[in-house]
């Protein structure tokens, strides 16, 4: 989004400040000497000065949220130390000007802290297509990442619990058994390895560490397909960056019918979604796209064409159009 502003014409000013009083401080300092027209920020616990500052001032106040952080707390860091504030945080969401929720469980997730209705919308991640884009022909990146005559199934990003990653390796170790010519290509970071020894050979996986983004870019534009495997049964309220990055590479969106992802992807069209509650479903989805050269390349187009719909360019610019009224609306 600050790039996005950038390219808008907007003169953006970056603060990655964790200390709240030292980030009020630089706050008011900079709109004393020159007005700050638009405060954007990333949910965060415990982060409270920017929405403090902001309604102090009668600054339009624009709150992303890509989690509901507090479930996510409860679960995965029980009995750690908070930082949250009820108080402060519900006056934090009372006062935005808008907030901007990723998905639907989400946006429940930003009403139930105090969010206004009337200024609570569900919007998506972006991407910049300018940067994720189909790879050329004749690619190098390829040819040295993915063997000639191989279909490359891809995974993006840092390996989590909840990313079901054994899901891939087991519906991958298949295919193979079945002697279709699929590529294993990891990018990320994580323990990849204890899930992948001794299941799938080394000779059918590329494992690539932490790259630059524009890097990572080029990476992702040589997969052919992006599996996302999360588990039936576990929350779903994630808007992955990796699935909008991939479609705009060409790359075929295969996505589990959890969430909004059957949003995000309509099956047949410009993607495939699966039932996750089906044992063999994910093996089924990929060995049809592996054997259908076809397929792959309409879907992919697709999935490019609606990337190119949803740009962080054009988020940007819907906000600044509507800076001036409290509502952004």
């Amino acid at each position: 989004m600050r790039r996005a502003f950038a390219r808008a014409g907007s003169e953006v000013l970056s603060l990655d400040q964790a200390d709240g009083s030292a980030l009020r401080e630089r706050l008011e300092s900079e709109h004393a000497s020159r007005p700050l027209h638009l405060v954007y920020e990333r949910y965060a616990l415990g982060a409270y000065a920017t929405g403090e500052f902001a309604r102090a001032h009668a600054v339009p106040y624009v709150l992303e949220v890509n989690a509901p952080l507090l479930d996510e707390e409860a679960r995965h860091r029980p009995g750690q130390k908070s930082t949250h504030d009820p108080e402060r945080e519900r006056d934090q969401f009372a006062g935005a000007s808008r907030v901007l929720c990723v998905s639907s469980d989400v946006q429940s997730y930003a009403l139930l802290r105090g969010a206004p209705p009337a200024f609570t919308v569900v919007q998506p991640n972006a991407v910049d297509p300018e940067i994720f884009r189909p790879r050329t022909a004749n690619d190098p990146l390829r040819a040295e990442l993915v063997p000639e005559g191989r279909v490359a199934i891809g995974f993006h990003g840092r390996l989590r619990p909840w990313h079901g990653f054994d899901r891939l390796v087991a519906a991958f170790g298949r295919l193979v058994e079945r002697g279709l010519p699929v590529h294993l290509l990891i990018l990320g970071e994580g323990p990849f390895e204890e899930h992948l020894l001794g299941r799938v050979a080394a000779e059918r996986i590329t494992r690539l560490g932490w790259k630059t983004h524009e890097e990572a870019a080029r990476v992702v534009a040589c997969t052919d397909v992006l599996p996302l495997c999360y588990a039936p049964g576990e929350p779903c309220y994630f808007s992955p960056l990796k699935l909008l990055e991939a479609m705009a590479c060409t790359a075929v969106p295969v996505v589990p019918a959890l969430g909004d992802l059957p949003r995000e992807v309509e099956h047949g069209v410009d993607g495939i979604v699966y039932d996750p509650k089906e044992q063999d479903a994910l093996e089924h989805v990929l060995a049809m796209l592996v054997s259908d050269a076809g397929l792959r390349a309409r879907l992919g187009r697709a999935a490019r064409a609606r990337a190119e719909t949803r740009t962080w360019a054009g988020l940007a610019a819907q906000l600044l159009d509507r800076v001036p009224a409290r509502g952004l609306a």
